[in-house]
């Protein structure tokens, strides 16, 4: 996996979201750009539609509880009606940068997670949304803590 460079990194907060709370109702909307490659995340309590392009490049994650505690539970459109690409290549692009994406999060967030060291141990599922069977599923990306670009200050 290569290393984000920390600095293309621009985070924002809406909504009652502040940077060590809440957990509950906690949602992250990861967009970038093609021309600089700067990452942005914003973090609400609810996604950042106001951001969505033709494109749906897209990336949405929230907190959830399921049977065994926490999880960062994700999705990202691979093909559909109004989408642009080819599901195959999208399907790709997503899989591969998709740790480039969990090292924005986690760095955008670094003072949340750094509040609760036990936060880094959260799993991460990435839905993939796709009208192609072999696309369509639910891909695990390890622990949140594995996407740590810096180390504590």
């Amino acid at each position: 996996m290569r290393e984000l460079n920390y600095l293309k990194v621009f985070v924002q907060y809406r909504d009652e979201i502040k940077p060590y709370e809440p957990l509950i109702g906690r949602k992250y909307t990861i967009v970038h750009s093609d021309i600089t490659g700067d990452l942005f995340v914003i973090i609400s309590n609810n996604f950042a539609d106001d951001l969505i392009t033709r494109l749906r490049d897209e990336v949405n994650i929230a907190w959830e509880i399921n049977e065994t505690g926490f999880a960062l539970i994700g999705s990202v459109i691979v093909d559909g009606e109004e989408e642009a690409g080819d599901a195959d290549i999208r399907n790709k692009i997503f899989y591969n940068e998709m740790p480039t994406v969990l090292q924005a999060l986690r760095e955008a967030d670094r003072f949340f997670f750094d509040k609760d060291s036990k936060l880094d141990d959260t799993p991460v599922y990435i839905q993939f949304v796709s009208s192609v069977p072999e696309y369509h599923k639910t891909h695990y990306f390890g622990e949140i803590g594995d996407y740590r670009i810096r180390s504590k200050m």
